[in-house]
């Protein structure tokens, strides 16, 4: 009977299967560090450490520092485009729009604390602001262009740009503000903030 190839010399041992890195909870490592201690002063070794991961590992997750900051938007920018997706063609924009933005910031439980530290981190440090422009800008446009349909107006009309903008900074300022609080529900800050409008 022959040696097991494991155990052959030149092959290496294997120990079971490699572990499975969640992205979500080294985000939630990075995103505290970043907010207690500051973006600037913690660097990626900082952040393997205290994860528990390789820097090997942490890159191929995160190839910069600012993607685990702005890792958590293309789920909020899910959320809000498939319920307006499914909004009545009759219903005015506004309804509309304040259901979608109630859907997007209804966080799953297991990241509300991630989102809360990356909009924290993202407030007070304005020069991670163009790692978010780019989805940022397509989100400001399928908002026009909602509006634009379900008021029967054009892409272009001023009233329409500014509806869109008002409603989008109003639902910003509020999840900023809720970010500072202990607790609460961010949808039900949104929802108030754009009753407000």
């Amino acid at each position: 009977m022959g040696t097991p190839a494991a155990d052959q010399p030149g092959r290496p041992r294997t120990t079971g299967r490699p572990r499975t890195i969640d992205p979500e909870a080294v985000s939630l490592v990075a995103l505290r560090m970043f907010d207690e201690r500051g973006f600037d002063v913690v660097s990626m070794d900082d952040v393997a450490e205290a994860a528990g991961v390789s820097r090997r590992s942490l890159f191929r997750l995160f190839p910069t520092k600012a993607d685990l900051v702005w890792g958590g938007l293309a789920e909020f920018s899910q959320r809000f485009t498939d319920e307006l997706d499914a909004r009545p063609a009759d219903e005015p924009s506004r309804d509309g729009l304040r259901a979608a933005y109630r859907a997007g910031a209804t966080f799953p439980a297991d990241t509300v604390d991630t989102t809360r530290h990356r909009l924290r981190v993202i407030r007070a440090n304005p020069g991670l602001a163009p790692g978010g422009a780019e989805a940022q800008a397509r989100l400001t446009a399928t908002i026009v262009r909602f509006v634009a349909d379900h008021d029967g107006a054009r892409p272009d009309d001023l009233r329409v740009t500014v509806r869109a903008s008002t409603l989008a900074a109003a639902a910003h300022a509020a999840l900023e503000w809720w970010a500072q609080q202990d607790g609460g529900d961010p949808a039900d800050a949104v929802d108030r903030a754009l009753e407000m409008t």
